[in-house]
Order: C-alpha cells, then structure tokens, then sequence
C-alpha cells in the first residue's frame, strides 16, 4: 500500500512538473510571436509613412522622388510634378535624359541641369521655410543649390550656393545684403559632401537665418536687411545665378517650401519622416 501511495505521488510530481514546463514553454512562444507581431508592425508602420506624414500646415511647395518614381525609374519625365494644388507646375530643364536613380532621385550633371517652379521668389512671402534632401558631390566655389539672382535692380532674390569650400546663404534687395549664413568647408564635407542629407533652412526676413541639417541646429544669424524677391525670372532649384557656370552637382531627392517659419520640433518632425522614407 505504501509502495502505492509512493509511486502515485511519484506520477503526480512528474505530471506537474511537466505541465509546468508545457506551461512555460508555451508562455515563451506566445510571448515571442506577440514580440514578433509588434516588430513587424512597427516596421510595418515605417514602410508606410506618406506625404501626409510631413508637417502640412502652410505646406507651399512639394516635390518628391518617391512619388515620381511610381511608374518606374526609367520612365523620362519632362517634369516634377509639385504635389500642392497651387497651379504652379515644375519644369525639368537641360537634363539631356531626365531619368530616376534607384533610389528616387534625380541625378544634375552641374553643367545646364535645373528645376523651373513656375513662380517668382514674392510667392513664397517673408517667412519662408526650405526644406530637402540631397547629395552634393561637387562643392567647387559657385556651384549654386537653389534660388537664383541677377544683378539687376541691385541683386534682389534669395541664393544659396557654395563658396570658399563652403555654403553660403543669403538673400538681397533695395541694395542690401544679408549674408554671413555660411557652413564651413569643415562643416560641408562633415555632413553634405557625398552624403545623402536633409536640409533646412528657415529665413525670417528683417529678423534672422537659421540652418538645420539632419534636424540638428548648425548656424542662426540676425539679419535687418530688407528682402527683395527677384522679378525677372522663377525661383529655381539647382542653380543660383544669371551666370552659366552655377549649377548643382549631385543627386535632388525632394524639396519643400513652407510660407511660415517651421519651429524646432517642426524641423525634427519632418526629418524623421524624410530618414525613414529616403533610408539615411
């Protein structure tokens, strides 16, 4: 009888620690594949930021390669198409082949490569915000980003271009200058130089200047002077100048113009999105 009641206890113990174990094991799987599930949709959730994602308020001006490229990066196109309802049509100008990179951008040869917007500097008002994402792999002295000035009444416009090794922003007008916004050559080949980037540049005209790149604050300088747009000729993307030997160099991903000035965290916001969508 003893020898009964033992070996029962005995089988009891083993079925309890069995089921323990089965029990274990099946918390372990479970919690591995709700791990799993959240992983994936996480990723999930990354894969599927949009053009909505981006900070829209005051949102003036919006091309992007992405959406370009939905039918095909070997498909030439003669423009790029501005996302906002705003009537204003970019035009791709002096691409002998205007095709796409594999990875949404569009490749300038730095020779008669540019992007007409359609509009002239006074559409986009005082309180202006630039924001992109590119490659620069030339960075020789004029090689201008985007803009463009003449020297007609007293120089007026916005320009950004390289110098002296490093970028140089400044915009003019009734025969003043706002300048002294510049990366150092140190600066432009720690962060742009054959580097894919994102930045930004918010101009408070009268008030000041700051640049942004990769959501970071790099350079702010107050600025008095007065802003005068330029009344000769559109607000261009990938050339700064009247001049024929201004033009960038490299790969253009997208390009954004607000009509307000984007605030810090507004500045982080939209590079997280642009990180995520364009993989750097």
């Amino acid at each position: 009888m003893r020898r009964t009641r033992k070996h029962r206890r005995g089988k009891q113990k083993k079925f309890l620690i069995i089921g323990s174990l089965s029990l274990l094991l099946f918390l372990c799987v479970g919690y591995a594949a709700f791990s799993t599930n959240l992983s994936l949709k996480a990723k999930g959730n990354i894969k599927l930021k949009t053009l909505d994602d981006y900070i829209q308020d005051n949102l003036f001006y919006f091309i992007d390669g992405i959406n370009n490229t939905k039918n095909g990066h070997d498909t030439n196109a003669m423009n790029w198409e501005n996302l906002i309802d705003n009537g204003y049509t970019s035009n791709i100008v002096g691409f002998d082949v205007p095709g796409w990179t594999q990875d949404n951008g569009l490749l300038f040869d730095g020779v008669d490569d540019y992007i007409d917007t359609g509009f002239l500097q006074e559409a986009m008002g005082n309180e202006i915000t630039f924001e992109f994402v590119s490659i620069p792999t030339n960075t020789d002295n004029y090689r201008g980003y985007f803009g463009y000035h003449t020297s007609n009444k007293l120089n007026n416009g916005v320009a950004v271009q390289f110098g002296n090794g490093g970028l140089q922003f400044s915009y003019y007008g009734d025969g003043t200058y706002c300048g002294d916004i510049n990366l150092s050559k140190e600066e432009v080949e720690k962060y742009l130089l054959n580097k894919k980037s994102d930045i930004a540049i918010v101009m408070s005209a009268k008030n000041y200047v700051t640049i942004y790149i990769n959501g970071e604050k790099i350079h702010h300088n107050t600025c008095t002077n007065n802003f005068v747009p330029d009344e000769f000729y559109n607000f261009y993307i990938g050339k700064s100048w009247h001049a024929d030997d201004r033009y960038f160099q490299g790969t253009m991903y997208n390009f954004m113009i607000y009509k307000k000035v984007l605030n810090d965290d507004e500045i982080k916001h939209n590079h997280a999105i642009n990180k995520i969508r364009y993989d750097f």
